[in-house]
């Protein structure tokens, strides 16, 4: 706006002038350039002849004076004097257009939906955190996650609720030399309209000017690539109107007030769709299943997606599989994906040089760590350091987004590219020796660990204690039960390393120690795997005695499985042959009932009874009671089968008065088998009531120890029960709660019996739960490819 009138003008006389020129009242000057109306007033009273540096400029703003005009206006605000002479007349200046400072979008983004939906739930929810009076929604996520563009996806959607235009600023975090705020503060203070000889010279004043600028305006900001908090903080608006979208490898956790979105992978049909629209769909639907394995080993990354998308579309002649083959190898995967200037490995190396010393060791030495989730101990016992330490590197690492927080709280994941970064950089920077025995230190540990565990869990006296490892938080049985479910990837691995090398002591106290974890957990691979590792070990060091040990642990294991009994037989009359060579007759009777076990499994009560009593008499020879209550539970069995059921039951009844002593409390889960035993003793007895209650208390205490066989099948009995008793409500529900429990382990064929008995109690029930009957059992599948 240009100047009237004549003579040497004072500030206050001078701003009453250029007020009136634009024909603004003092509050309408007030809403436009964030001075309150007060100042205003006091300005053109002349009460205040010098104000703010920001202050003036923000007013000279809101103006809108022309260059000649502005000069003048804060040389007289500067000087705090009046003009020397009377600016003649200009055009009045043309508002600036809007400025529309985002990206484009990419033609071919695949997926997102169900982000974009979650950040505008984050607009629309009065109750979402705000920075100020402005909304802050900080985007993190790995390199090569994609959330630039989805940032610059989501401000063009939201372009209409954002009606006086978008800012864009990259703040170049992960170059070696961010930009900084002063100079982020000027780009967008240029792009508000301040010419740039206007700038305010300090970083305060630059930020007051601009949210003045702001206040009052509906506008979108995009600041994208964050380095950390402090580059951030200037630049967040205190207008209500506006949205600030912050993006950043980091999490930017000292934000004050700010949402926070963490952006995954692709889900892997989005993956799919993204590499058809980038090769065509013609050759995509040729070779569907190449284009699905291309989408999975590059872990659903879309920089790695773009670039895998890229060669194949730059090499038409191409089979899709050679890629696959390729990126196959982890030694040549990263390799692979590289496409001109886009790099996998350049996105994670920027990542990894950000971080200290400290913390890229721990980030080498955990792509050592198989399994899908890990904790802070395991990494401890890598980095041969305490829980905490570790934990803070690791902290570190997902805060700068190389490491994802899993669901389970204190766990962690690494992306599956990101652990082959990790494994070039453990190869390029550790030594061989140091790397050998950063594993061992870590298999060791799992190992020490897991056998400690299994002690917990063992009747006492029937193992040696076993050295509690450092640095352990495990110390009932639930907690050894939960570290070994927990773990069990680690451990299993930790189990193959040790049998690999032959460290068969190691290998044969950890077999030796589980045995009683695996009678609560029904997983005959594994359970093969663990014993016949231990065979090999006994027989390996010469331990006869402990061969026939393991020998009878595979068999159990083998007779869980349905059509493997015969094998399981061989097994335990192995086990028998091996004891009476030693002239151990502990064992000796030990191998007697397991045969007579499996003797009860093949139909058989009448051999069964046989090999039962003599393992009994050897029992009773040896003074071992507690053998000998094992005994006398399948003899119980064996006169069940042969409709001796009374007879069952005081022998049943024998055993659990046996399990309920006080000195007996370790062996909660004989206490449950012998319950259930004897339940169903009564139950073929005709006593229905008497049977419940015992089906009740096994089922307690199977579910208390996570007992899940046991629970299966006491919850089965106990439904028997109850529709014998005319409640078919609560049968409905207990039978529901059994297949549950048969279907989570795997267990087909009571599974089959619960459905039959559900078909009769609630029939819409059974059709919603009825498996396909071309399913063969998933055990038997499993363990017929390892035994």
């Amino acid at each position: 706006m240009a100047s009237g009138g004549s003579g040497r003008l004072p500030l206050s006389r001078l701003l009453i002038q250029h007020r009136k020129s634009s024909g603004l009242t003092q509050e309408e000057l007030a809403e436009k350039s964030g001075v309150s109306t007060r100042a205003i007033s006091d300005l053109e009273r002349g009460l205040v002849r010098r104000p703010q540096r920001r202050t003036s400029h923000a007013l000279a703003v809101a103006l809108a004076l022309g260059e000649r005009d502005r000069s003048e206006f804060l040389r007289v605000v500067g000087r705090g004097e009046p003009t020397p002479r009377v600016v003649p007349p200009e055009p009045a200046a043309q508002p600036d257009p809007l400025p529309r400072e985002l990206p484009p979008e990419v033609a071919d983004l695949a997926g997102r939906e169900d982000e974009l939906a979650e950040l505008i739930a984050l607009l629309d929810d009065e109750s979402a955190p705000v920075y100020r009076t402005a909304t802050v929604i900080s985007v993190h996520g790995a390199p090569g996650v994609g959330k630039t563009t989805f940032a610059v996806h989501a401000g063009h959607r939201l372009a209409d609720r954002y009606p006086d235009g978008s800012l864009f600023v990259n703040l170049r975090g992960t170059s070696p030399e961010p930009i900084t705020t002063e100079q982020a503060l000027g780009m967008v203070l240029v792009a508000l309209g301040v010419a740039e000889q206007q700038l305010p010279p300090h970083v305060d004043e630059r930020a007051g000017l601009y949210r003045s600028l702001l206040r009052g305006r509906r506008m979108a900001l995009l600041l994208d690539n964050a380095a950390d908090e402090a580059q951030v903080r200037p630049l967040l608006p205190s207008s209500p109107g506006c949205l600030v979208l912050v993006t950043s490898r980091r999490v930017l956790s000292g934000l004050e007030s700010v949402a926070r979105m963490q952006l995954d992978v692709l889900r892997p049909a989005d993956s799919v769709r993204l590499l058809r629209s980038i090769i065509g769909a013609s050759r995509a639907s040729a070779e569907p299943e190449s284009v699905r394995r291309v989408a999975a080993l590059c872990g659903n990354l879309p920089l790695a997606l773009r670039i895998a998308g890229n060669r194949l579309a730059t090499r038409p002649r191409w089979l899709v599989d050679n890629l696959v083959r390729q990126l196959d190898d982890e030694q040549r995967r990263l390799n692979a994906l590289t496409a001109g200037d886009l790099e996998v490995r350049a996105a994670f190396e920027v990542s990894y040089r950000q971080c200290d010393p400290e913390t890229r060791s721990v980030f080498r030495r955990i792509s050592l760590v198989t399994g899908p989730d890990f904790a802070a101990d395991v990494v401890a016992a890598l980095s041969a350091t305490d829980r905490d330490t570790a934990e803070r590197s690791l902290e570190e690492l997902v805060d700068a987004s190389m490491l994802e927080g899993a669901p389970v709280a204190g766990r962690y994941v690494l992306h599956d590219l990101m652990r082959v970064f990790a494994g070039e950089r453990l190869a390029l920077e550790e030594p061989a020796e140091q790397l050998r025995a950063t594993e061992q230190r870590m298999t060791t540990w799992l190992l020490t660990t897991g056998t400690h565990a299994g002690v917990l869990l063992s009747p006492p006296g029937c193992l040696p204690t076993a050295s509690s490892p450092q640095d352990t938080a495990i110390a009932t049985r639930t907690e050894a039960i939960d570290w070994l479910d927990t773990e069990k990837p680690l451990w299993l691995a930790a189990l193959r390393h040790e049998a690999a090398a032959d460290r068969h002591a190691e290998v044969l106290a950890f077999s030796h120690a589980v045995h009683s974890y695996s009678e609560f957990r029904t997983d005959p691979l594994l359970w093969c795997e663990v014993f016949g590792h231990g065979v090999a070990s006994a027989r390996a060091l010469g331990m006869r005695a402990e061969e026939a040990v393991q020998l009878n642990f595979l068999g159990a294991v083998l007779s869980a499985v349905r059509g493997r009994h015969d094998e399981a037989l061989r097994a335990h009359e192995r086990a028998w042959r091996v004891a009476r060579e030693t002239g151990n007759r502990k064992l000796e009777a030990w191998a007697l009932q397991h045969c007579g076990r499996i003797q009860l499994m093949l139909g058989r009560p009448t051999e069964a009874a046989e090999r039962i009593r003599a393992a009994l008499a050897v029992f009773h020879e040896l003074g071992e009671p507690f053998g000998k209550q094992v005994a006398l539970s399948l003899l119980g069995m064996a006169l069940h089968q042969v409709g001796r059921f009374e007879e069952a039951i005081t022998v049943h009844r024998k055993v659990v008065g046996y399990y309920r002593s006080p000195e007996m409390v370790q062996y909660r889960n004989h206490l449950a088998v012998s319950l259930l035993r004897l339940a169903d003793a009564l139950e073929a007895a005709g006593q229905s009531a008497e049977a419940a209650e015992a089906f009740r208390e096994s089922l307690g205490l199977a579910a208390d120890d996570h007992f899940a066989v046991v629970e299966g099948l006491a919850s089965f009995g106990l439904a028997r029960c109850q529709e014998a008793l005319g409640n078919r409500a609560v049968a409905a529900e207990l039978l529901g709660r059994a297949l549950e429990v048969f279907t989570e382990i795997g267990e087909s064929g009571q599974q089959e019996r619960v459905l039959a008995l559900l078909a009769t109690v609630d029939p819409d029930r059974s059709t919603a739960h009825r498996p396909r009957p071309d399913v063969p059992d998933r055990d038997t599948l499993r363990v017929r490819r390892v035994v």
